[in-house]
Order: structure tokens, then C-alpha cells, then sequence
């Protein structure tokens, strides 16, 4: 049961990258020249699917965990940053942000945190759908170019998120 629980959500996960598109060309070229200026050894690449830049990843072997918190027995292979590095992952999606995460908000995973933001953007038609994994002792001027130059979700001051538009 819990196998096919599993197949299922790699399935939608996978359903949904499938409709993603990468970012515009502009956004591209900001992300690039900020990569570039303060890691020129990433890897940077556009797919029809998403705008990737990594640098220092590594194969970890995690255990998937419930919204409860239950570990499952299973364990799965999963690409992240060691500890001096990182990978940017942005997509283009159609419409507002439908996911389960409450976003902008890091997860604290086992071995590296995973920034996670949606900001709409073509007056809510779009939005990107952004996720940055990096290591503990990522460079901080990189990290902070990084958070610079990534589309994120603006609130005016003291105004609270709008869920519902």
C-alpha cells in the first residue's frame, strides 16, 4: 500500500514538472550573471522545464516522512547540496500557487535547509515556483546574491499573505 502511495506522488510531482516551463529570459540572465560572479564552477542549466544551478551536490539516501512526522521505512535517493554548496531550482507554472506548503518558508531538512517561495507574477495568471537547497557553510555573499536575485514573494509592511487572492 505504502509502495503505492509512494508511485502516486512521484507521479503528481513528476505531472507537475511536466507542465512547468522555464522563466522568462531576463530572469535567466540575472540568475546567471549572479551565479557566475560568485561561483563561476556551478552548473547552470535551462531545460523546457526549469532554470538549475548547482554547485557542490551530492546523492544523499533519505527516509520520506509523513505530514505527521512518521518516518517511513523506505528509504529514497535524493540530490542535495553538501555543505558548501547548493542547488536553485525555478519554474514558470500557469495560474496561482495550488500547493500543500505554506510558502515563502525554509524546511529544515536532515542534512540541508530548502528555501521554498511561489510569487504570482503576470497579474496572477503565473507564478515561479522556487526551491534553493543549500549546504551549512555555503559562501555567505553567494547565499545572500542568491536571495537577491530569486524571484520572491514581496508583502507591503505589516500587510499579512493573501491565501485566497
Amino acid at each position: 500500500m505504502c509502495r503505492y502511495f509512494v508511485a502516486a506522488v512521484v507521479l503528481f510531482v513528476s505531472a507537475g514538472t511536466i507542465l512547468a516551463e522555464p522563466p522568462p529570459d531576463e530572469l535567466v540572465k540575472a540568475l546567471t550573471k549572479t551565479i557566475r560572479k560568485h561561483c563561476p564552477d556551478a552548473k547552470i542549466e535551462v531545460t523546457k522545464q526549469a532554470f538549475v544551478a548547482k554547485y557542490g551536490a551530492m546523492m544523499f539516501t533519505l527516509h520520506g516522512r509523513s505530514k505527521s512526522g512518521e518516518f517511513f521505512p523506505e528509504t529514497h535517493r535524493q540530490e542535495g547540496p553538501n555543505f558548501k554548496g547548493f542547488i536553485l531550482h525555478v519554474e514558470v507554472h500557469d495560474g496561482r500557487y495550488q500547493g500543500a506548503a505554506v510558502v515563502p518558508q525554509t524546511l529544515q531538512g536532515p542534512y540541508f535547509p530548502t528555501f521554498l517561495d511561489a510569487p504570482a507574477f503576470e497579474k496572477g495568471n503565473q507564478h515561479y515556483l522556487v526551491k534553493f537547497s543549500y549546504g551549512s557553510r555555503i559562501d555567505p555573499d553567494l547565499k545572500k546574491a542568491i536571495f537577491e536575485a530569486i524571484p520572491k514573494t514581496r508583502f507591503e509592511r505589516g500587510a499579512k499573505p493573501d491565501r485566497d487572492g
